[in-house]
C-alpha cells in the first residue's frame, strides 16, 4: 500500500509546485507588462524631447534613438521665455497646495470631530461634494468676472484663489478619513490637561495625520500644477503657467513636438521631486484613513 501512494503523492506534489511555479511567472509577466504600459509613455516623452527634428517625424517611429541633442532645451529656455512661466507654475503650486492644506485640513479636523450636530455637518459635507463635483468649465465665467472686477486678472495670486477655492472641497473630503481614523483617547487626554481645541489641532492631531497631510500635499499640488482652464481663463501674459505655454506649441499648420515634449519634460520633475520628499509619508497616508474614509 505504501509503495502505491508514494508516487500519487509525488504526484500531487509535483503538480502543486507546477502550478505554484506558473502562478509567479505569470504574475512576475503582468507586472512587467503593467510596469511597462506605466512608464513608456514618459520614455516616449524624454526621448522625444532630445531627438532632433527629422527624427520626430519619421515613420515608422524612432523608439530607441541612436542620436541626442539638448537643442530643444536650449530653444525653449532662450526663445520661448519660459523661464517666467516655470516660477509663476512654481508659485502658483506652492502657495495653492500650502494655503488648501492649511484651510482644508482646519474645516475637516472640525467636521471628523462631533462638535458640530450631525444633521449640520451632514449637509455641510453634502454642499462641499456637491460644490468639488461641478466642472470646472461651469465656473470659469464668474471666476473670470471676478477677477476682472477686482483687478486680477493675469496676476497670480487671481489662480491661487481660483486653485484654493477648488482645491479645498477635495482636501476637505480626503483628509476627513485621516481625522476619523485618528483615536479619540490622545485627544480627550489633552482635553483633561486643557488644551483648547486650536491646541489639540495643531500640538496634537496634526502631527499624527502628517501621512494623510503628505498624501493630500501631492495631489493638491498635482491639480494645481496640470491644471490648464482656469489658466488660460485668467491669464493672458504675466501670469502665464506652463500647460498654457505648451498649448501655444500647437497650431493648425504644425506642431513643435520637439519643444513641447521638452516643456513637458520639464513639468514632470517639480511633481517627482515633491512625491519624493514625502515619500516616506505615502506609503504610510496611502493605506491609512485615505481609502477608509
Amino acid at each position: 500500500m505504501s509503495t502505491t501512494r508514494e508516487p500519487k503523492v509525488e504526484r500531487l506534489l509535483n503538480n502543486y509546485n507546477t502550478r505554484k511555479i506558473l502562478k509567479k511567472v505569470l504574475l512576475y509577466l503582468l507586472v512587467a507588462v503593467v510596469i511597462v504600459v506605466t512608464i513608456f509613455p514618459f520614455y516616449w516623452l524624454i526621448t522625444t524631447s532630445l531627438k532632433y527634428g527629422k527624427d520626430v517625424q519619421t515613420y515608422p517611429p524612432i523608439i530607441f534613438p541612436s542620436k541626442y541633442t539638448f537643442n530643444n532645451y536650449i530653444e525653449i529656455f532662450t526663445k520661448s521665455g519660459i523661464a517666467r512661466n516655470l516660477l509663476n507654475s512654481v508659485v502658483i503650486a506652492l502657495a495653492t497646495t500650502f494655503f488648501s492644506v492649511i484651510f482644508g485640513s482646519m474645516a475637516a479636523y472640525a467636521l471628523a470631530k462631533t462638535y458640530i450636530a450631525n444633521r449640520i455637518r451632514q449637509s455641510l459635507l453634502i454642499i462641499i461634494l456637491i460644490i468639488r463635483i461641478f466642472p470646472p468649465v461651469v465656473t470659469s465665467m464668474p471666476y473670470f468676472l471676478i477677477m476682472t472686477k477686482l483687478h486680477l486678472f493675469d496676476t497670480q495670486i487671481a489662480l491661487i484663489i481660483t486653485y484654493v477655492a477648488f482645491s479645498i472641497p477635495f482636501v476637505i473630503w480626503l483628509m476627513l478619513g485621516f481625522f476619523q481614523e485618528l483615536p479619540f483617547e490622545i485627544e480627550k487626554a489633552a482635553i483633561m490637561d486643557g488644551c483648547s481645541i486650536w491646541k489639540r489641532f495643531y500640538k496634537i492631531t496634526l502631527p499624527l495625520a502628517v501621512p494623510g497631510i503628505a498624501v493630500t500635499a501631492v495631489f493638491a499640488f498635482i491639480l494645481s500644477w496640470s491644471e490648464f482652464l482656469y489658466a488660460s481663463a485668467l491669464t493672458s501674459m504675466n501670469a502665464r503657467t506652463l500647460p498654457i505655454v505648451v498649448s501655444n506649441f500647437m497650431t493648425n499648420r504644425v506642431t513643435a513636438w520637439g519643444p513641447m515634449t521638452a516643456i513637458g519634460t520639464l513639468m514632470v520633475i517639480p511633481v517627482l521631486l515633491f512625491s519624493i520628499f514625502t515619500l516616506k509619508y505615502l506609503v504610510r497616508g496611502l493605506t491609512f484613513g485615505a481609502v477608509k474614509g
